[in-house]
Order: structure tokens, then sequence, then C-alpha cells
């Protein structure tokens, strides 16, 4: 392919992921979103959903989304599916992110953690880390281990001399 008609070509391509990007989200968009996003059940639904009406990912259809994604993640099948969709699509990769961040979705981190750590597809052990990764609390103080004050055991001490009484 010559470089002058290369040009046109990625202008195009560039353009109508723009434009996508761009895309009003219409009452109409809103029933159908909450329709297939409801009836979803595997990986390949989710994507479909996300793909459909990502332009409507806010307010109550993000919380169906992050109760979608929860819904797939928790029962863990199938998840080269998502490891390969997510490799494939930085966008579904951050939607998917950016959900399991919700604090809707802090019950089941670990679950999904434990899951992505010991039941990582063969192949996508980098997706699981990063998975792992993300899951993790942003700031998360380090435990500490702290025993119970015994009020009991403290013994008031006598006041300064020349303390008023």
């Amino acid at each position: 392919m010559k470089w002058p008609l290369l040009v046109p070509l990625a202008s195009c391509c560039l353009l109508s992921i723009a434009h996508a990007a761009d895309k009003a989200c219409t009452r109409p968009d809103i029933a159908n979103a909450q329709r297939a996003i409801d009836a979803v059940v595997t990986w390949p639904q989710l994507r479909k959903a996300w793909a459909d009406y990502r332009q409507c990912d806010s307010g109550e259809i993000a919380d169906m989304y992050t109760d979608a994604l929860l819904r797939v993640a928790v029962s863990w099948k199938n998840p080269e599916q998502l490891a390969a969709d997510a490799e494939k699509d930085p966008g579904y990769k951050a939607f998917v992110f950016e959900h399991l961040k919700s604090p809707a979705a802090k019950d089941d981190l670990p679950s999904i953690k434990s899951r992505a750590a010991s039941m990582c597809p063969k192949g996508h052990d980098a997706f699981c880390t990063e998975l792992s990764e993300s899951l993790k609390p942003v700031g998360a103080a380090p435990a500490l281990n702290l025993q119970p004050l015994n009020l009991d055991t403290i013994k008031p001490t006598a006041p300064p001399a020349g303390a008023p009484k």
C-alpha cells in the first residue's frame, strides 16, 4: 500500500473511533442497555453490551455494568475469554478494571483476586497479575497488630506538685 493512501485510511478509522466515543446515550439506548446488561451471564455478552452501549456507562447503567461484571467474574467461567478480549482492546480492559474499583464490587474482590491468582488461564499470567494488582486498595495502610487497651490496668498518677486540685 502506498503512503498517500494509508494516511486518509488511518484518518478515517480514527474519526470513526472518535465518533463512537462521542455518541450520545439516548432514551432507547438506555432501555436497550438495561435489557442487554441484565441478560449478561458470559464474557462475550458483557463485551457486546459494553460495545453496544458504552456511551451510557454512568449512573444506573454503570451500576448494572458493575453487577453484570461481578456476576461473570465471581463464577470465573472461561476467564481466558476476558483475558483475550482485554488484551486485544485497551478500552474494554479499562472498563473492566474501572468497574472492579466500584464500591459495589468491594465484597467480591477477594474472591476474584483469589481466582485470578490460583486459576489463571494458561498463557495469560501477565493479565492475571495485572488484574490482581488492580484489585489492591489504593493507598491502603498496612495492617497493624494492635492489642486492645485494658483500662483496668492503668493506674492514676498523682498530679504534679503545685497543680490545682
